[in-house]
């Protein structure tokens, strides 16, 4: 028991180490990313440092990353660390699969990489064969930012082919299949994204969307401007 609580004791001391560091290298803003990343510790010292609790650690880490994310949506900072400590964060725990989808959106809406973003989701995948949120992340990036249908269907065919997946991975399977216009498409992504996401900014906008969409759809309203891009809007546009 007692060598249990110092191991605890010490993972606790080596995420609070952690969080100074952070700390320190974002006092650095004149410092280049490369710069910075000497100020955060390796994943590997941070796995033998952790005594075995390396998700504990990761939990920590993740903490700091939301904060590190939300500071930079305040305008304290710049945000070219954020993928440095999301890959420390996944090394230390490769099943954290919130990890992998939360920072996918960051990076393809936010940093306005969604090779990047795909490339984490796939890494995301073969570390969770059996999560369908990885591969319907993936569709819906191909979808909404780089507007290509073909490669978001096969990912919406992926995910609805996991066992134990949502029918909205069926669902947009056979919309993006071409079994409804685009309008419709982006009518149940806009609905998916207000009823799913943590982001109030963007639950806002998508209710936004989603009565605009229903105006066009439903009682011959005229067709947002917007519904050309078929792309979620960057909250800070």
């Amino acid at each position: 028991m007692r060598s249990t609580l110092a191991s605890l004791g010490a993972v606790l001391l080596l995420g609070i180490a952690a969080g100074a560091l952070l700390e320190q290298a974002r006092a650095h803003e004149n410092l280049r990313v490369e710069d910075d990343i000497k100020y955060m510790p390796s994943a590997e010292f941070l796995r033998a440092a952790s005594l075995g609790h390396e998700s504990f650690v990761a939990d920590l880490l993740w903490f700091r990353v939301i904060q590190y994310y939300g500071e930079w949506r305040g305008g304290d900072h710049g945000i070219d660390f954020f993928e440095n400590l999301v890959d420390t964060v996944v090394e230390l725990d490769p099943k954290f699969e919130d990890a992998y989808r939360f920072a996918a959106q960051v990076m393809a809406e936010d940093m306005g990489a969604p090779e990047k973003a795909i490339a984490l989701l796939e890494r995301g995948m073969q570390e969770n064969p059996k999560s369908w949120w990885l591969p319907f992340e993936a569709g819906f990036i191909e979808y909404t930012v780089h507007m290509d249908d073909a490669k978001a269907f096969v990912w919406f065919q992926k995910a609805a082919a996991v066992p134990g997946a949502s029918d909205f991975a069926r669902r947009f399977a056979a919309f993006v299949g071409g079994r409804a216009g685009h309008l419709e498409v982006s009518y149940e992504l806009w609905k998916y994204i207000a009823r799913t996401t943590d982001n109030d900014d963007l639950r806002q906008r998508a209710i936004e969307y989603v009565g605009e969409l229903e105006e066009a759809l439903y009682r011959g309203g005229p067709v947002p401007d917007w519904t050309t891009r078929r792309r979620v809007i960057q909250m800070d546009s």
